[in-house]
Protein backbone atom coordinates (compact mmCIF):
# COMPACT_ATOMS: atom_id res chain seq x y z
CA UNK A 1 0.00 0.00 0.00
CA UNK A 2 1.36 3.39 -1.09
CA UNK A 3 1.72 6.62 1.21
CA UNK A 4 -1.37 7.95 -0.84
CA UNK A 5 -3.24 5.72 -0.65
CA UNK A 6 -3.91 5.08 2.94
CA UNK A 7 -4.83 8.71 3.65
CA UNK A 8 -7.40 8.85 1.10
CA UNK A 9 -9.89 7.17 3.26
CA UNK A 10 -9.66 9.87 5.81
CA UNK A 11 -11.86 12.49 3.94
CA UNK A 12 -8.49 14.51 3.41
CA UNK A 13 -7.79 15.92 0.41
CA UNK A 14 -6.22 13.79 -2.50
CA UNK A 15 -2.70 15.05 -3.57
CA UNK A 16 -2.78 13.42 -7.22
CA UNK A 17 -5.60 16.06 -8.49
CA UNK A 18 -4.99 18.67 -6.62
CA UNK A 19 -3.35 21.38 -9.26
CA UNK A 20 -6.61 20.30 -11.13
CA UNK A 21 -8.89 21.97 -9.42
CA UNK A 22 -7.01 24.79 -7.94
CA UNK A 23 -8.97 28.03 -7.23
CA UNK A 24 -8.61 30.63 -9.43
CA UNK A 25 -7.30 34.09 -7.59
CA UNK A 26 -7.11 37.24 -8.16
CA UNK A 27 -3.87 39.98 -7.93
CA UNK A 28 -1.58 41.70 -9.44
CA UNK A 29 -1.02 45.25 -11.90
CA UNK A 30 -3.71 44.12 -13.98
CA UNK A 31 -7.42 45.36 -15.11
CA UNK A 32 -9.40 46.02 -11.47
CA UNK A 33 -10.94 42.87 -10.79
CA UNK A 34 -15.26 43.08 -10.95
CA UNK A 35 -15.98 42.24 -7.94
CA UNK A 36 -18.38 39.82 -9.02
CA UNK A 37 -15.80 37.58 -9.42
CA UNK A 38 -14.16 37.66 -6.23
CA UNK A 39 -17.53 36.74 -3.69
CA UNK A 40 -19.96 34.47 -4.27
CA UNK A 41 -22.71 37.21 -4.99
CA UNK A 42 -24.05 35.24 -8.47
CA UNK A 43 -24.37 32.17 -7.04
CA UNK A 44 -26.10 32.96 -4.25
CA UNK A 45 -28.79 34.51 -6.44
CA UNK A 46 -29.79 30.95 -7.24
CA UNK A 47 -30.33 30.02 -4.01
CA UNK A 48 -32.77 32.72 -2.34
CA UNK A 49 -35.85 30.64 -1.79
CA UNK A 50 -33.49 27.36 -0.52
CA UNK A 51 -34.51 26.78 3.29
CA UNK A 52 -32.07 23.76 3.67
CA UNK A 53 -28.22 24.13 2.10
CA UNK A 54 -25.36 21.96 2.10
CA UNK A 55 -22.25 23.83 1.37
CA UNK A 56 -18.20 23.63 0.88
CA UNK A 57 -16.50 25.59 4.23
CA UNK A 58 -15.83 28.45 1.33
CA UNK A 59 -18.97 29.35 1.07
CA UNK A 60 -18.82 30.62 4.98
CA UNK A 61 -18.39 34.09 4.81
CA UNK A 62 -20.48 35.20 1.83
CA UNK A 63 -23.36 33.02 3.23
CA UNK A 64 -22.71 34.91 6.28
CA UNK A 65 -23.37 38.09 4.75
CA UNK A 66 -26.44 37.09 3.14
CA UNK A 67 -27.85 34.38 4.24
CA UNK A 68 -26.47 33.69 7.88
CA UNK A 69 -30.05 31.59 8.94
CA UNK A 70 -28.24 28.84 6.27
CA UNK A 71 -25.32 29.44 8.23
CA UNK A 72 -26.98 28.40 11.22
CA UNK A 73 -28.13 25.49 10.29
CA UNK A 74 -24.89 23.72 8.60
CA UNK A 75 -21.80 21.85 10.83
CA UNK A 76 -19.18 22.76 8.43
CA UNK A 77 -16.60 20.25 9.77
CA UNK A 78 -19.88 17.53 8.94
CA UNK A 79 -20.12 19.19 5.83
CA UNK A 80 -16.14 19.25 4.52
CA UNK A 81 -16.13 15.45 5.63
CA UNK A 82 -19.55 14.64 3.24
CA UNK A 83 -18.16 16.42 0.77
CA UNK A 84 -15.46 13.56 0.50
CA UNK A 85 -17.10 11.01 2.02
CA UNK A 86 -20.42 10.71 -0.19
CA UNK A 87 -21.77 7.87 1.83
CA UNK A 88 -22.06 10.30 4.99
CA UNK A 89 -23.79 12.68 2.74
CA UNK A 90 -26.21 10.56 2.30
CA UNK A 91 -27.01 10.08 5.62
CA UNK A 92 -27.39 13.89 6.08
CA UNK A 93 -28.97 14.00 3.18
CA UNK A 94 -32.03 11.54 4.11
CA UNK A 95 -32.43 13.24 7.28
CA UNK A 96 -31.92 17.21 6.15
CA UNK A 97 -33.35 17.14 2.32
CA UNK A 98 -31.36 19.55 1.07
CA UNK A 99 -32.70 21.90 -1.52
CA UNK A 100 -29.63 22.85 -3.18
CA UNK A 101 -26.04 22.36 -2.68
CA UNK A 102 -22.96 25.36 -3.08
CA UNK A 103 -20.01 24.03 -3.66
CA UNK A 104 -16.94 26.36 -3.88
CA UNK A 105 -13.24 26.31 -3.60
CA UNK A 106 -10.70 24.03 -4.67
CA UNK A 107 -12.94 21.13 -6.36
CA UNK A 108 -10.65 18.53 -5.23
CA UNK A 109 -12.33 19.11 -1.71
CA UNK A 110 -15.47 17.80 -2.98
CA UNK A 111 -14.27 16.03 -5.98
CA UNK A 112 -16.16 12.42 -4.71
CA UNK A 113 -19.03 14.34 -4.07
CA UNK A 114 -19.58 15.33 -7.76
CA UNK A 115 -18.83 11.84 -8.57
CA UNK A 116 -21.72 10.71 -6.63
CA UNK A 117 -23.57 13.42 -7.68
CA UNK A 118 -23.39 12.33 -11.04
CA UNK A 119 -24.10 8.75 -10.76
CA UNK A 120 -26.84 9.37 -8.38
CA UNK A 121 -28.59 12.02 -10.83
CA UNK A 122 -31.11 13.03 -7.80
CA UNK A 123 -29.29 16.39 -8.12
CA UNK A 124 -29.00 18.36 -11.25
CA UNK A 125 -25.96 21.41 -11.72
CA UNK A 126 -28.02 24.59 -12.36
CA UNK A 127 -25.32 26.78 -12.01
CA UNK A 128 -21.74 27.33 -12.82
CA UNK A 129 -19.35 30.10 -12.55
CA UNK A 130 -15.48 30.89 -12.14
CA UNK A 131 -15.51 29.58 -8.14
CA UNK A 132 -18.51 27.76 -7.73
CA UNK A 133 -21.26 25.47 -9.03
CA UNK A 134 -25.12 24.66 -7.50
CA UNK A 135 -26.67 21.87 -7.94
CA UNK A 136 -30.63 21.13 -6.96
CA UNK A 137 -33.12 18.48 -7.06
CA UNK A 138 -33.96 16.25 -10.07
CA UNK A 139 -36.71 18.56 -11.67
CA UNK A 140 -35.17 21.61 -11.58
CA UNK A 141 -33.85 23.18 -15.06
CA UNK A 142 -30.23 22.03 -15.53
CA UNK A 143 -27.28 23.96 -16.89
CA UNK A 144 -26.29 24.16 -20.13
CA UNK A 145 -22.86 25.60 -21.88
CA UNK A 146 -25.06 28.62 -23.24
CA UNK A 147 -25.60 29.40 -19.93
CA UNK A 148 -21.57 29.92 -19.50
CA UNK A 149 -21.63 32.28 -22.30
CA UNK A 150 -24.61 34.08 -21.35
CA UNK A 151 -22.85 34.73 -18.15
CA UNK A 152 -19.67 35.34 -19.73
CA UNK A 153 -21.12 38.51 -21.57
CA UNK A 154 -21.46 39.97 -18.34
CA UNK A 155 -18.34 41.06 -18.29
CA UNK A 156 -15.31 42.85 -20.63
CA UNK A 157 -11.59 42.42 -21.45
CA UNK A 158 -9.67 40.93 -18.60
CA UNK A 159 -12.59 40.03 -16.40
CA UNK A 160 -14.23 38.11 -19.23
CA UNK A 161 -11.31 35.92 -19.45
CA UNK A 162 -10.65 35.62 -16.00
CA UNK A 163 -14.35 33.92 -15.27
CA UNK A 164 -13.75 32.11 -18.49
CA UNK A 165 -10.56 30.76 -16.57
CA UNK A 166 -12.57 30.05 -13.43
CA UNK A 167 -15.18 28.49 -15.55
CA UNK A 168 -13.21 25.93 -17.08
CA UNK A 169 -11.43 24.68 -13.56
CA UNK A 170 -14.56 24.10 -12.84
CA UNK A 171 -15.51 22.33 -15.98
CA UNK A 172 -12.03 20.77 -15.78
CA UNK A 173 -13.43 19.01 -12.05
CA UNK A 174 -16.76 18.05 -13.91
CA UNK A 175 -14.51 16.37 -16.34
CA UNK A 176 -16.39 18.41 -19.14
CA UNK A 177 -12.81 18.87 -20.93
CA UNK A 178 -14.37 19.89 -24.36
CA UNK A 179 -16.68 22.41 -22.56
CA UNK A 180 -13.13 23.18 -20.66
CA UNK A 181 -11.24 23.71 -23.65
CA UNK A 182 -14.31 25.97 -25.44
CA UNK A 183 -13.47 28.04 -22.50
CA UNK A 184 -9.78 28.67 -22.56
CA UNK A 185 -10.51 29.23 -26.05
CA UNK A 186 -12.73 31.88 -25.72
CA UNK A 187 -10.76 33.46 -23.39
CA UNK A 188 -7.23 33.33 -24.95
CA UNK A 189 -7.97 36.69 -26.93
CA UNK A 190 -8.14 38.73 -24.15
CA UNK A 191 -5.83 36.39 -21.66
CA UNK A 192 -2.48 37.17 -22.63
CA UNK A 193 -1.82 39.10 -19.64
CA UNK A 194 -3.76 37.46 -17.27
CA UNK A 195 -1.71 34.29 -15.20
CA UNK A 196 -5.67 33.04 -14.37
CA UNK A 197 -5.77 32.03 -17.85
CA UNK A 198 -2.30 30.83 -18.40
CA UNK A 199 -2.83 28.85 -15.15
CA UNK A 200 -6.52 27.40 -16.30
CA UNK A 201 -4.60 26.55 -19.75
CA UNK A 202 -2.42 25.06 -17.71
CA UNK A 203 -4.67 22.86 -16.02
CA UNK A 204 -6.43 21.59 -19.01
CA UNK A 205 -2.52 20.85 -20.85
CA UNK A 206 -2.14 18.60 -17.53
CA UNK A 207 -4.91 16.73 -17.42
CA UNK A 208 -4.60 15.65 -21.47
CA UNK A 209 -0.73 14.92 -20.88
CA UNK A 210 0.56 17.69 -22.53
CA UNK A 211 3.06 18.16 -20.11
CA UNK A 212 5.64 20.68 -22.15
CA UNK A 213 2.59 22.98 -23.28
CA UNK A 214 1.39 22.72 -19.39
CA UNK A 215 4.75 23.87 -18.29
CA UNK A 216 4.95 26.92 -20.80
CA UNK A 217 1.79 28.71 -20.03
CA UNK A 218 2.92 28.03 -16.23
CA UNK A 219 5.75 29.89 -16.92
CA UNK A 220 4.57 32.60 -18.89
CA UNK A 221 1.62 32.96 -15.72
CA UNK A 222 4.79 33.31 -13.57
CA UNK A 223 6.81 35.66 -16.20
CA UNK A 224 3.02 38.27 -15.67
CA UNK A 225 3.10 37.34 -11.66
CA UNK A 226 6.23 35.63 -9.83
CA UNK A 227 4.47 34.76 -6.76
CA UNK A 228 0.95 34.17 -8.25
CA UNK A 229 -0.11 30.56 -6.14
CA UNK A 230 -2.16 28.33 -8.17
CA UNK A 231 1.08 28.78 -11.04
CA UNK A 232 3.20 27.72 -8.63
CA UNK A 233 1.28 25.12 -6.90
CA UNK A 234 0.35 23.65 -10.60
CA UNK A 235 3.85 23.94 -11.61
CA UNK A 236 5.34 22.05 -8.50
CA UNK A 237 2.55 19.41 -9.26
CA UNK A 238 3.53 18.85 -12.76
CA UNK A 239 7.57 18.67 -11.46
CA UNK A 240 6.33 16.36 -8.77
CA UNK A 241 4.32 13.87 -11.20
CA UNK A 242 7.29 14.26 -13.68
CA UNK A 243 9.52 12.79 -10.27
CA UNK A 244 12.03 16.70 -10.46
CA UNK A 245 11.28 16.15 -6.74
CA UNK A 246 13.95 18.79 -5.72
CA UNK A 247 12.91 21.38 -8.33
CA UNK A 248 9.06 20.93 -6.81
CA UNK A 249 10.03 20.93 -3.25
CA UNK A 250 12.26 24.15 -3.97
CA UNK A 251 8.42 25.69 -5.10
CA UNK A 252 6.96 24.17 -2.41
CA UNK A 253 9.03 25.73 -0.07
CA UNK A 254 8.03 29.31 -1.36
CA UNK A 255 3.88 28.08 -1.41
CA UNK A 256 3.69 27.08 2.11
CA UNK A 257 5.93 29.90 3.33
CA UNK A 258 2.94 32.18 1.94
CA UNK A 259 0.36 29.79 2.98
CA UNK A 260 1.62 28.34 6.35
CA UNK A 261 -1.49 27.15 7.44
CA UNK A 262 -3.32 25.74 4.13
CA UNK A 263 -4.04 22.52 4.97
CA UNK A 264 -3.88 21.30 1.11
CA UNK A 265 -0.48 23.21 0.76
CA UNK A 266 0.91 21.71 3.38
CA UNK A 267 0.02 18.26 2.52
CA UNK A 268 1.44 18.97 -0.78
CA UNK A 269 4.43 19.87 0.83
CA UNK A 270 4.35 17.04 3.15
CA UNK A 271 3.83 14.74 -0.21
CA UNK A 272 6.97 16.02 -2.43
CA UNK A 273 9.31 16.49 0.97
CA UNK A 274 8.51 12.62 1.14
CA UNK A 275 9.73 11.60 -2.46
CA UNK A 276 12.56 14.33 -2.32
CA UNK A 277 13.73 12.39 1.21
CA UNK A 278 13.73 15.81 3.01
CA UNK A 279 11.76 14.04 6.09
CA UNK A 280 12.31 16.93 8.34
CA UNK A 281 10.59 19.32 6.40
CA UNK A 282 7.88 16.20 5.62
CA UNK A 283 8.01 15.96 9.43
CA UNK A 284 7.09 19.67 10.49
CA UNK A 285 4.50 19.71 7.99
CA UNK A 286 2.75 17.04 8.85
CA UNK A 287 2.72 17.84 12.86
CA UNK A 288 1.51 21.25 12.34
CA UNK A 289 -1.45 19.69 9.79
CA UNK A 290 -1.95 17.68 12.98
CA UNK A 291 -2.16 20.74 15.17
CA UNK A 292 -4.61 22.50 12.86
CA UNK A 293 -6.93 20.20 12.54
CA UNK A 294 -6.64 19.05 16.73
CA UNK A 295 -7.79 22.96 16.60
CA UNK A 296 -10.41 22.23 14.44
CA UNK A 297 -11.43 19.18 15.78
CA UNK A 298 -10.77 17.40 13.15
CA UNK A 299 -9.54 13.79 12.38
CA UNK A 300 -5.89 13.47 12.41
CA UNK A 301 -5.69 9.71 11.70
CA UNK A 302 -4.14 9.57 8.64
CA UNK A 303 -1.41 12.54 9.40
CA UNK A 304 -0.36 9.96 12.23
CA UNK A 305 -0.25 7.61 9.66
CA UNK A 306 2.17 9.46 7.32
CA UNK A 307 3.87 10.78 10.05
CA UNK A 308 5.21 7.84 11.49
CA UNK A 309 6.03 6.76 8.33
CA UNK A 310 8.23 9.11 7.83
CA UNK A 311 9.88 9.22 11.19
CA UNK A 312 10.09 5.51 10.79
CA UNK A 313 12.32 6.62 7.24
CA UNK A 314 14.56 8.57 9.72
CA UNK A 315 15.34 5.47 11.56
CA UNK A 316 13.05 7.03 14.76
CA UNK A 317 11.81 4.02 15.71
CA UNK A 318 10.40 5.05 19.15
CA UNK A 319 8.47 8.03 17.26
CA UNK A 320 6.90 6.60 14.62
CA UNK A 321 5.81 3.47 17.11
CA UNK A 322 3.99 6.71 19.02
CA UNK A 323 2.45 8.09 15.92
CA UNK A 324 1.50 4.27 14.68
CA UNK A 325 -0.34 3.36 18.18
CA UNK A 326 -2.10 6.95 18.14
CA UNK A 327 -3.60 6.30 14.72
CA UNK A 328 -5.02 3.05 16.06
CA UNK A 329 -7.16 4.11 18.94
CA UNK A 330 -8.51 6.77 16.75
CA UNK A 331 -12.11 5.91 16.00
CA UNK A 332 -12.06 6.84 12.54
CA UNK A 333 -9.31 4.13 11.30
CA UNK A 334 -10.72 1.82 8.72
CA UNK A 335 -9.67 -1.67 8.61
CA UNK A 336 -7.74 -1.45 5.65
CA UNK A 337 -5.38 1.46 7.58
CA UNK A 338 -5.66 -1.14 10.61
CA UNK A 339 -3.81 -3.64 9.05
CA UNK A 340 -1.52 -1.27 7.52
CA UNK A 341 -0.16 -0.04 10.38
CA UNK A 342 -0.26 -2.83 11.89
CA UNK A 343 2.22 -4.39 9.59
CA UNK A 344 4.53 -1.07 9.85
CA UNK A 345 4.86 -1.85 13.69
CA UNK A 346 5.11 -5.80 13.01
CA UNK A 347 8.12 -4.36 10.80
CA UNK A 348 9.46 -1.96 13.22
CA UNK A 349 9.51 -4.92 15.50
CA UNK A 350 11.61 -7.24 13.21
CA UNK A 351 13.93 -4.35 12.78
CA UNK A 352 14.84 -2.67 16.08
CA UNK A 353 12.95 -5.18 19.00
CA UNK A 354 10.62 -2.41 19.92
CA UNK A 355 6.96 -2.99 19.88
Amino acid sequence: MNKKTVLIGFGAVALGTLVFGIVVLFGGHREPVDPRLTGEQMALAQIRDVHYLFYTPASHADLAAARPDLISQGNEHEFARAAQDPATFRIMDHERQFDALLLAGDTTTYQPLIHDLAEAKDFVLVWLDNSTLVFRRRGSRAWSESDLYSTANQFQGQNRARFLAGAATRLIGLRQLDMAKRALDQAQPLGGNVPEYWTAQALYDGEVAHWTDAIAALDHALRIDSDFTPALTTKAEILYGARRYDEALAISDKVVAEHPDDPTMLFFHATISHQAHAYDREIAALKHLIELADAQGDSTTGYRIYLGQAYAETGDAANSLTQFKMALVSPDISPEQRKFVNDCIARIGVRTGMQ
